[in-house]
C-alpha cells in the first residue's frame, strides 16, 4: 500500500488457481495474524469489449439500413426516369409512323387536289371581277377564292411536313436572319398594332443551317403569335449562345395555351384555332429536328407563350426521315 504496509492480493483475474495460486495462498498464511487491507477489483475489459462490439454492430446495422434505403430511393427515381424515357421514345416512334403514313397519303392525293383547286380559284376570280362590287355574287366569289387558298395551304403544309428534305446547309448569321424574318411579318403586325422587338446580339456565333427552312420556322412562330395576340400586343425575340449551340426564344403577349394542350401542340392536325390546319407547329418541330435541335414551349393562359429553340452550331448531315 502507499504507507508501506503489505497488501493481500487475493487474485489478479478470475482464473483457476494452479501452482502459482497455491504459492500465493501459502504466502498469505504468513500475514494471517496481522491486520490487513484487502483490495477487491474486477477486470471490466471483457464488459467494455462487449459494449464496444454491441455499438459497432448497431452502427453496422444502421449503415446497412441507410444503404438499403438510399439504394431504394435511387432505384425508384431511376425507374421513373426509365419509364419516362421509354414513353418519350414510344411517342416519338408513333409520331414518325404517323408521318410515314401521312407521307404516303400526301404523295397520292396532293397532285389530284391541287389541280382542281387551281381551277376553282381561277373561276372564283373570274366571277369576282365580273360581279358588281359589294354584291352577294362578288362576296361569294371572294369566299371561294379564300377557301381555295386555305385548302392549297393545307396541302402545302402537309407536303412540307412529310416529304424528305435535304438541308442546304451554309454559314448563317442569326442576327441577319431574324431581322429579315421579322420584316416579312412587320406589315401584318403593324396593322394589328403589335410591336416587334429584337436586339441584335454581337456575340452570337454563326451556325450551320438551311436559312430558308429556318426562316420558315420563325415565320410560323410569328404568325402563331400574331393570331394568339389578335390586337395590341408585343412579340419579343431573343438570341444567345448556349453551350455548343444557340438559343432563340419567341415570346408573345397573347392568350396563352392551356396546360392540358401543351404536350399535343406539335402533333399533326392538332389545333385550337377555328381556321387552323394543325400543321404549322408540326412543321416547325420537324425542321428543328432535322437541324439536330430541340424546341420547347412554356405558356400560361392569359399570360402569353414562349417558344424556345436550341440549335447546334455544327450539325451532321443526315436523312431527315431517319
Amino acid at each position: 500500500s502507499a504507507d508501506g504496509e503489505p497488501v493481500l492480493e487475493i487474485y489478479r483475474q478470475f482464473q483457476p488457481m494452479f501452482a502459482a495460486g497455491m504459492h500465493r495462498m501459502r504466502h498469505m498464511q504468513q500475514y494471517a495474524a496481522t491486520p490487513q487491507a484487502i483490495f477487491i477489483a474486477f477486470d471490466a475489459s471483457n464488459i467494455v469489449s462487449a459494449e464496444d462490439r454491441e455499438q459497432r454492430n448497431t452502427l453496422i446495422i444502421l449503415f446497412a439500413l441507410a444503404t438499403v434505403l438510399l439504394a431504394s430511393v435511387l432505384s425508384f427515381f431511376w425507374y421513373r426516369r426509365y419509364l419516362r424515357s421509354r414513353q418519350l421514345l414510344q411517342d416519338e416512334m408513333k409520331r414518325k409512323e404517323k408521318l410515314v403514313a401521312l407521307g404516303h397519303l400526301a404523295a397520292g392525293v396532293a397532285h389530284e387536289i391541287r389541280n382542281p383547286l387551281s381551277s376553282i380559284k381561277g373561276l372564283a376570280k373570274y366571277f369576282a371581277e365580273r360581279a358588281p362590287a359589294g354584291g352577294e355574287a362578288h362576296q361569294l366569289a371572294q369566299v371561294m377564292a379564300k377557301e381555295a387558298d386555305r385548302l392549297n395551304r393545307v396541302v402545302s403544309e402537309l407536303l412540307e411536313l412529310v416529304k424528305p428534305t435535304h438541308l442546304a446547309l451554309q454559314a448563317v448569321d442569326l442576327n441577319t436572319l431574324i431581322n429579315h424574318s421579322l420584316q416579312l411579318v412587320s406589315q401584318d403586325a403593324n396593322s394589328r398594332e403589335i410591336q416587334l422587338c429584337f436586339t441584335a446580339n454581337d456575340t452570337l456565333p454563326e451556325i450551320q443551317a438551311d436559312p430558308d427552312r429556318l426562316t420558315q420556322v420563325l415565320l410560323n412562330l410569328y404568325l402563331n403569335a400574331i393570331q394568339a395576340i389578335g390586337q395590341h400586343g408585343v412579340i419579343s425575340v431573343t438570341a444567345s449562345e448556349s453551350g455548343a449551340g444557340v438559343k432563340i426564344s419567341v415570346t408573345d403577349s397573347g392568350k396563352g395555351i392551356a396546360a392540358d394542350q401543351l404536350e399535343a401542340i406539335f402533333t399533326p392536325y392538332f389545333t385550337t384555332k377555328a381556321e387552323g390546319t394543325g400543321l404549322g407547329l408540326a412543321v416547325v418541330h420537324n425542321i428543328v429536328e432535322q437541324h439536330g435541335g430541340t424546341i420547347q414551349v412554356a405558356s400560361q393562359e392569359g399570360k402569353g407563350s414562349t417558344f424556345t429553340l436550341w440549335l447546334p452550331v455544327n450539325i451532321t448531315r443526315k436523312d431527315p426521315q431517319g
